[in-house]
């Protein structure tokens, strides 16, 4: 059972994750109520997950994790906060948190923040370990390099197969070895070198029906142990060992000779890797006795390391003494945008940020002194507006006397990106929380206003200049209404959709949103949209934020001036098989130094002073346009202004769209009812029930559902009026309790809502399709409504419940 360390000091909530909630997802739990028992808990035993509170009563939560980085102890953290915010989030990221819970959280929360957290830690492990063999295997194949050469190197037979056996015991630990040559004139097997056992007993050896003959004629290697057969293995009748080691020595078809090893004082057994090690010694040596082999053994063993070196899942990059590539597998060229032959003898630094270059020569310079180094982080810049974050380690290796430094990358370009995501996601959720509860503050006023002035204009009697300024009224409180439907659609958190925009509407929303800011900043708006650019298929919430982020930038470039102009065109461009859709945002601001101008959309890089931009608002831009298969680029000229040009390809919708002109408004609502008004509001209450009135209707009024339930008990009523959303009891609650007690009466209810539906259920919002009001709404929309209710009885009629 993996184990989980709670380092939190409100003991309730220690107690209740410790008992309650982590054993019931499957977790051990210990706890700590300060960050120093926390850190002396984990010295004493490492969990597998850290859930740390940002606020602790000796330290903080940052603080925890820079004494984790310190002492180098890698633990996945939670850092849990009932007070969060976005550089806290990126601080905590940036020291190595795993993951960012607010307070209060649900199990689910929980549950899916350490199963991902535990899970990356468990594939870490995976990698550690894959890593452990790959190093492991390239320096088994290092020192057998090594080894191979040594061997090879020498001409003298006698010498020759002495220091093949001394290697034979080097690389696999054994207790002994020896050599046994096969004769050719007399086809026998003649023991010329060994190591350790006694001389004269290796000398009188029979070798005749031994175990040593038999690896002669099989041509297969042995490899057995006491441990497996129960009882000493006989070499020879003269000589017995605990685990012997037998390959043969080939050249092509024949064996000209075995090489053994033995472990005869110790029990244990050898290995697979034993075994490997001590055949590729048996290449060498064979090759050593016919220099005919060797340029093919070379050539066999150096295919078994470029198959592990190739086939590497993570960048594997060799330099040399200068920095330059000298090797690099298929992971790294594919991360870097090139073949493995292009990259050889480039320079790292050519794909290195010019920022970061300082820090990493330095590292590097300590590899090669010899000095320790851990894992950094560095960017590497493979294509214009394309940046790959990669953890790199590295080591010093020498070969053949000439140092070199092997460097191993993991890709977390992927985890970053999802990283920055996940920030933008928490920061609109909460901006949506926000913005829907002021909406709906503000649209009911805004009913209000909207409802009276229209209410005093039907008023035939009204002097002109009093109607010019009531109308006045009616379009200002109009032009509220839809900049805070604007704003809600852009704060609310909207899954991603596909539907038929029009693009030149989707600027006026977002422009709509900063057009105070922008006047306030002294900046003229000059739109030049085509208006005959056709519809198109994309999500129009995305490209609102896209939009409202140009618009940004190039106001507050335009601000360090103290005014400017933003324009703004469309137009569609045939610029290749399929038309597009060109949208440009242009400033006449500072403009962006040509330096800087290949990075502006990477992640994280800005060029607003610290705390002014995290730098993730282009790099989100470009993954949106990404996705909607275009193309988002920059052209800017210090001094003089930046256009950003968006390029999407024009997506004709498969739906014929009706574009027949509407009927004309009517203010005729049908035959006279009685309607039951539903609101918490007092002022949107009493508007309704003058508007109903003067539409020939007879209305009452209730501030919430349990009295509209107690009023339909004791009168009758053909229609419902509902807000949507009111304390306690809501809309729908109503709608359930009537359909249940009055069914005939579930069909004639018109609900009023001043926030948006993304939050609603798709049957809730199947519910309100056409018996919908959005706040502040027209008396020509309510009166189509109530036209389009199905028919019932009118007070006249003589029918009764």
């Amino acid at each position: 059972m993996e184990e989980i360390l709670i380092v939190d000091d409100n003991e309730q909530i220690s107690r209740m994750l410790a008992s309650s909630v982590l054993p019931e997802l499957g977790y051990r739990a210990t706890t700590a109520l300060t960050g120093q028992i926390g850190l002396e808990r984990l010295r004493a035993r490492q969990p597998d997950l850290i859930l740390l509170d940002l606020q602790l009563p000796d330290m903080n939560g940052l603080d925890f994790l820079r004494i984790l980085t310190q002492e180098r102890i890698d633990i996945p953290v939670i850092l849990m906060t009932a007070h969060g915010s976005e550089m806290i989030a990126v601080e905590a990221f940036r020291l190595g948190a795993r993951n960012y819970l607010i307070k209060p959280f649900s199990d689910s929360e929980a549950r899916e923040a350490i199963d991902q957290a535990l899970r990356e830690r468990r594939l870490q492990r995976e990698r550690d370990r894959l890593l452990a063999l790959l190093q492991q295997r390239v320096q088994e194949l290092t020192v057998l390099t090594r080894v191979g050469k040594s061997v090879t190197a020498l001409m003298d037979h006698r010498q020759l197969l002495d220091r093949i056996v001394e290697a034979a015991i080097y690389i696999t630990q054994a207790d002994e070895g020896l050599l046994c040559e096969r004769d050719e004139q007399t086809d026998k097997l003649v023991v010329r070198a060994w190591r350790n056992p006694p001389g004269e007993a290796a000398k009188q050896l029979g070798l005749a029906g031994s175990l040593v003959e038999h690896v002669v004629r099989s041509g297969k290697p042995i490899r057995l142990s006491s441990a497996a057969t129960g009882e000493p293995i006989a070499i020879t009748p003269a000589l017995t060992v605990q685990a012997t080691l037998q390959v043969p020595l080939q050249l092509g078809d024949r064996v000209i000779g075995v090489l053994v090893v033995n472990n005869r004082r110790t029990h244990r057994a050898f290995s697979n890797s034993d075994q490997y090690l001590l055949a590729a010694l048996a290449d060498y040596a064979a090759i050593a006795i016919e220099n005919a082999r060797l340029y093919q053994a070379a050539r066999s063993s150096e295919a078994r390391y470029r198959a592990i070196f190739a086939n590497a899942s993570d960048m594997v990059l060799i330099l040399d003494a200068e920095w330059r590539i000298v090797s690099s597998n298929q992971s790294g060229a594919h991360i870097l945008g090139q073949t493995p032959d292009d990259l050889i003898g480039q320079p790292l630094q050519r794909w290195c940020l010019p920022q970061e270059w300082p820090v990493i020569a330095q590292t590097l310079q300590r590899i090669s002194n010899g000095e320790p180094a851990q894992p950094f982080t560095v960017s590497l810049q493979r294509h214009l507006h394309d940046m790959a974050v990669v953890e790199m380690s590295a080591q010093r290796l020498a070969v053949d006397a000439e140092e070199m430094i092997v460097c191993i990358g993991r890709d977390l370009t992927e985890r970053r990106r999802l990283e920055q995501q996940l920030i933008q996601s928490d920061k609109l959720s909460a901006l949506g929380q926000l913005v829907a509860g002021v909406a709906h503050e503000l649209n009911n006023p805004l009913t209000s206003i909207s409802g009276y002035a229209q209410l005093l204009l039907r008023n035939r009697s009204l002097a002109e200049d009093t109607r010019m300024d009531l109308e006045q009224v009616r379009q200002q409180a109009d032009r509220a209404g839809r900049i805070v439907r604007n704003l809600l659609m852009f704060a609310r958190e909207h899954k991603p959709e596909r539907s038929v925009v029009q693009i030149n509407d989707v600027i006026q929303s977002a422009l709509a949103l900063q057009v105070y800011q922008l006047r306030v900043d002294n900046i003229s708006v000059q739109l030049e949209l085509d208006p005959s650019l056709p519809l198109t298929i994309a999500d129009p919430h995305q490209l609102q934020q896209v939009l409202l982020n140009l618009i940004t930038n190039a106001r507050q470039a335009m601000a360090e001036r103290g005014a400017g102009t933003l324009t703004i065109r469309t137009a569609l461009r045939n610029t290749g098989a399929e038309p597009q859709i060109e949208i440009s945002v242009a400033d006449n601001g500072v403009g962006i130094p040509a330096q800087h101008l290949d990075k502006i959309f990477n992640p994280f890089f800005t060029t607003k002073p610290v705390g002014q931009g995290t730098g993730l608002g282009l790099s989100i831009c470009y993954g949106i346009i990404q996705e909607h298969q275009g193309q988002i680029w920059a052209e800017s000229r210090e001094g003089v202004g930046t256009t950003i040009f968006i390029r999407l390809p024009l997506v004709e919708p498969h739906d014929e769209i009706d574009e027949s002109p509407s009927p004309p408004p009517t203010t005729e609502s049908g035959p006279c009812q009685r309607v039951l008004v539903v609101d918490d509001e007092e002022p949107v209450r009493r508007m309704l029930q003058r508007l109903l009135g003067e539409l020939g209707h007879q209305t009452t009024t209730v501030g919430d559902v349990d009295a509209a339930l107690q009023e339909l008990a004791s009168h009758h009523y053909d229609l419902v009026i509902t807000d949507l959303r009111m304390p306690q009891k809501s809309g729908f609650d109503l709608r359930d309790a009537i359909s249940r007690t009055y069914p005939q009466l579930a069909d004639r209810i018109i609900f009023i809502s001043g926030d948006t539906l993304s939050s609603l259920r798709p049957q809730q919002k199947e519910q309100l399709h056409g018996r919908l009001l959005t706040k502040p709404f027209s008396i020509p929309q309510l009166t189509e409504l109530l036209r389009n209710l199905p028919q019932q009885r009118t007070i006249n009629s003589s029918e009764r419940r």
